[in-house]
C-alpha cells in the first residue's frame, strides 16, 4: 500500500513530466522559429555581398572594353545598370531606407537591361548589321540575374518565415489550453454569443474564437481590471484586431492598473503596420499617445506605414491628428514635397500639402497664394491629367479668380494645345470664362462645353448639358 509520501512524490513526478513535454514542445517550435529567422538572415547576408560580386564582374568587363581595339561606347551603360540594380536591390532585400522605392528601381532597371540584353542576342541570332546599343557577345546581364535570385529568395524566406511563425502561434493556443477548461478562469461566468432564436445566418465561428469571446463578455459583465484580463484582452485582439469594444477595454484596464504606456506603444505600432486599415488600432494608439502626452514617435510610424502603401488614409489621418496636437510642424512640408516627388497623384498627400499650409505659412498674402499656384502649376505640367493638383489649384484660387485668372486661362490654354483632352484644363477654363461673364468669355466657355460633352468626357455629358444650359440662360 503507498504511503500519501509516496502518492505525492508520484503526482509531482507525473507534473514534472507533464511541464517537461510541454517545455519541449514549445522549445521546438521555437527553435524552429529562430532557426527561419537565422538562416534567412545567413542567406540576406550572402545575398548582399554577392552584390559586391556583381560589381566586379561589371567592372572587369568595363576594363576589358576600355584596352579593346573599340574602347569605350554607349554599351558601357548596360555594365553600370548591373551596378545599379545591385545596389537597390541590396537596399531591398536589406530592408533599408526605402525598400519599397529601391524594388521599383531594381526592378525597373532589371527590365530595362533584359530588354536591351534580348534585343541584341535577337539581332546576333538573325545575323542582322551590328547597330548602336548591340551588346558584346560576352556581355551578360548580371544584375538582371542578381535581382530575380534575390527577388525569388526574398519572397521565399517570406513565406517560411510566416509559415513558422504561424505555426508557433497555433501550437501556442494549443499548448494554452481553453479558457472555459481553465481553472483559473472558473470564477468567471462565459457568456455565449447571442444570435437572437431565429438568426438567417449563423456565422460558424471557431472553437478558439468562441472560447476567448465567451470568456470575454464574462468578463465585461463584471468589469474586472486585472493582469489576467490585460492578457486576455490580447487573445481578442488576436482573433478579431477590429473589435473596437475591447480596444476601449484594453485602455480602461491599462488606465487602472498603471501599466507601461511606453510597452503599450510599441505593441500599437507592431498592430499598425500589421493590420493597416483597422480604424480601430489607429484610434486607440491616439488615446495611448493622450495618456502620455508625447506624440514624437507618431511621424515615423506613420512613414514606415507609408512604405507599404502610401495612400493609406488611416497613416494619414492620424499623422494629421498628430502633427496638430502636438505642434510637429516641423520639416511637413518638405515630407510632402518627398511624397508627390515618389508620386504626383498621391492625392493624400496634396491633401496634406493643404492642411500644412493652412494650419503653418497659412494663404494671407498673395504671395504666400502665388507661390502655391505656381507649386501646383509645375506639377500638373509633370502629369496634366492628374486631378489632385488640378483641385488642389481650384482651392487655392477660390475666391480670388480675377486675380489669377490670366495666369491660370493662359496655363490652361497652353495644357490644351498639347493636350486637347486633358478635361480639367477644359473644365478650369469653363469655369473662369463662366466667372468673367463677358459675351465672348461666354461662347468660349460654351465651345468647350460642347467638346467636353462630344467628344473628350462623353461619361459625363448631361452635366456639361446642364452647364451648357445655365450659359445659354445668362447670354
Amino acid at each position: 500500500m503507498q504511503t500519501s509520501v509516496g502518492l505525492h512524490a508520484k503526482r509531482v513526478k507525473k507534473h514534472m513530466l507533464e511541464q517537461t513535454a510541454e517545455e519541449i514542445a514549445n522549445q521546438n517550435v521555437l527553435q524552429h522559429y529562430v532557426k527561419t529567422v537565422y538562416f534567412n538572415d545567413l542567406w540576406v547576408s550572402f545575398l548582399s555581398k554577392m552584390s559586391a560580386l556583381v560589381g566586379l564582374m561589371s567592372f572587369l568587363q568595363v576594363q576589358r572594353m576600355r584596352h579593346s581595339p573599340r574602347g569605350l561606347s554607349f554599351i558601357a551603360g548596360f555594365e553600370a545598370l548591373s551596378v545599379l540594380i545591385g545596389a537597390s536591390t541590396v537596399l531591398f532585400i536589406r530592408r533599408w531606407i526605402n525598400p519599397l522605392l529601391a524594388f521599383k528601381v531594381a526592378f525597373a532597371f532589371s527590365l530595362l537591361q533584359g530588354f536591351w540584353f534580348m534585343a541584341s542576342y535577337f539581332s546576333r541570332f538573325m545575323a542582322l548589321p551590328r547597330q548602336a546599343g548591340d551588346l558584346l557577345t560576352e556581355q551578360i546581364p548580371f544584375g538582371l540575374i542578381y535581382f530575380v535570385v534575390c527577388w525569388t529568395s526574398d519572397r521565399y524566406m517570406m513565406r517560411t518565415q510566416d509559415i513558422a511563425k504561424q505555426t508557433a502561434h497555433d501550437l501556442r493556443a494549443v499548448l494554452k489550453g481553453k479558457y472555459s477548461e481553465d481553472p483559473t478562469w472558473a470564477d468567471v461566468v462565459k457568456v455565449p454569443q447571442d444570435d437572437g432564436p431565429d438568426p438567417i445566418v449563423s456565422i460558424n465561428y471557431s472553437d478558439n474564437f468562441t472560447d476567448v469571446m465567451d470568456c470575454f463578455r464574462g468578463v465585461l459583465k463584471t468589469n474586472e481590471y486585472s493582469e489576467r484580463v490585460l492578457a486576455l484582452t490580447l487573445d481578442v485582439i488576436k482573433a478579431n484586431p477590429a473589435n473596437y469594444t475591447v480596444w476601449y477595454f484594453r485602455r480602461c484596464v491599462l488606465e487602472a492598473l498603471g501599466s507601461d504606456l511606453r510597452a503599450e506603444l510599441q505593441f500599437t505600432a507592431d498592430m499598425a503596420l500589421e493590420h493597416p486599415k483597422n480604424y480601430q488600432i489607429w484610434n486607440y494608439r491616439r488615446d495611448i499617445c493622450t495618456m502620455l502626452r508625447d506624440g514624437s514617435a507618431e511621424k515615423g510610424l506613420c512613414a514606415m506605414s507609408f512604405d507599404v502603401d502610401s495612400k493609406n488614409y488611416h497613416a494619414w489621418a492620424h499623422r494629421q491628428w498628430a502633427v496638430k496636437t502636438f505642434r510637429l510642424w516641423d520639416g511637413e512640408l518638405e515630407f510632402v514635397d518627398k511624397m508627390l516627388l515618389e508620386d504626383v497623384r498621391n492625392n493624400s498627400a496634396w491633401n496634406h500639402r493643404w492642411f500644412v499650409v493652412n494650419n503653418t505659412l497659412g494663404l494671407a498674402t498673395m504671395e504666400d497664394r502665388q507661390r502655391e499656384v505656381g507649386y501646383a502649376l509645375e506639377k500638373i505640367a509633370m502629369a496634366v491629367h492628374n486631378e489632385s493638383p488640378w483641385n488642389y489649384l481650384r482651392g487655392l484660387v477660390r475666391g480670388h479668380e480675377a486675380t489669377f485668372a490670366a495666369q491660370l486661362k493662359e496655363k490652361s490654354q497652353q495644357i490644351l494645345v498639347t493636350s486637347p483632352d486633358c478635361i480639367f484644363a477644359a473644365a478650369l477654363l469653363v469655369d473662369l470664362y463662366a466667372k468673367e461673364g463677358t459675351e465672348d468669355a461666354l461662347e468660349s466657355a460654351s465651345k468647350l462645353l460642347e467638346t467636353l460633352m462630344n467628344d473628350t468626357d462623353c461619361v459625363r455629358k448631361a452635366y456639361w448639358q446642364f452647364r451648357l444650359s445655365t450659359l445659354k440662360r445668362r447670354e
